[in-house]
């Protein structure tokens, strides 16, 4: 085999090198704008959730709680999902729409590249800038929860470590929904204000109403929002925390519980077709 055949067959392969990857992270990281609001919703929003209340117990002990306290861990969890999973939409959309907007999608398939591979790319190059940035931030929240805490009333302990990490691994998975949704929407109506608008109606207003009360006749379709799955597979040491939509307080879910393989299918589902309606709207796209 030859090295033009070798160079020909890398760009028709469908799975996308590590340079393309690699490049597309690079293109994602060049917009300032967006990655300093990824950077404040993901680690600097529980620095400043748990700066606030430390300063505050420093203040007056006797009417603020230690900063670690264990309600305050469901707390930081709750605003790392809503304003997350936001950011991760937002991500989403914007890289699903950045050959577009900036005029290079005609330049990228006269390479002779294939279309799902560079489509392709975009997930692990989003996946990689949300998780490791949402880690930072989940970790100071499980440091601080470890070592600035005292037992809650009636002797409420704080999480455990296997409990900090269920919780962790489950925000990963909301913001990886979150970005291939975003991805996938963006890349199906060729521009991200719309998507990005129409996914936060869907987390803040409806998720709340489909996961807080049973329509009638209509469970089944209930069940099929994600959120709905991902609120029923959410860990108790997130339980409880305020959440963003209506009626406000705490998303205790009044639903009959979805069975472990529903709560996967509706996950995979939806991950797996907004990634399968993107693709295939890049790979049809005129040039």
């Amino acid at each position: 085999m030859t090295l033009h055949s070798l160079a020909a067959e890398g760009r028709t392969s469908w799975l996308p090198p590590p340079p393309v990857i690699g490049a597309k992270v690079l293109e994602l990281r060049k917009r300032r704008a967006l990655m300093i609001v990824t950077v404040l919703f993901t680690v600097a929003l529980p620095v400043i959730f748990y700066a606030i209340r430390l300063i505050s117990h420093s203040s007056d002990p006797a009417r603020y709680a230690p900063a670690g306290a264990p309600g305050a861990f469901a707390t930081a969890g709750a605003l790392m999902d809503e304003f997350g999973f936001i950011i991760a939409v937002t991500l989403g959309a914007t890289a699903g729409t950045a050959d577009l907007t900036d005029g290079m999608f005609r330049h990228l398939v006269i390479t002779g590249r294939s279309r799902l591979a560079l489509y392709l790319a975009r997930i692990p190059a989003g996946l990689v800038i949300l998780a490791s940035l949402a880690a930072v931030g989940f970790t100071v929240t499980c440091l601080v929860t470890a070592f600035l805490n005292s037992p809650g009333p009636a002797g409420v302990l704080p999480p455990s470590p296997g409990a900090m990490a269920g919780s962790g691994l489950w925000l990963e998975l909301d913001l990886a929904i979150g970005f291939t949704v975003g991805l996938g929407l963006g890349s199906l109506m060729g521009q991200r204000t719309v998507p990005v608008i129409l996914l936060i109606v869907l987390e803040i207003i409806i998720t709340p109403v489909l996961t807080d009360h049973v329509l009638p006749g209509f469970l089944d379709g209930q069940r099929l929002v994600v959120g709905v799955a991902m609120a029923q597979l959410k860990p108790a040491a997130l339980a409880g925390g305020p959440t963003v939509g209506p009626e406000g307080g705490s998303r205790t879910g009044h639903l009959p519980p979805m069975p472990t393989w529903a709560m996967i299918t509706v996950i995979a589902g939806w991950i797996i077709g907004w990634s399968v309606i993107g693709a295939w709207k890049m790979k049809t796209r005129d040039a």
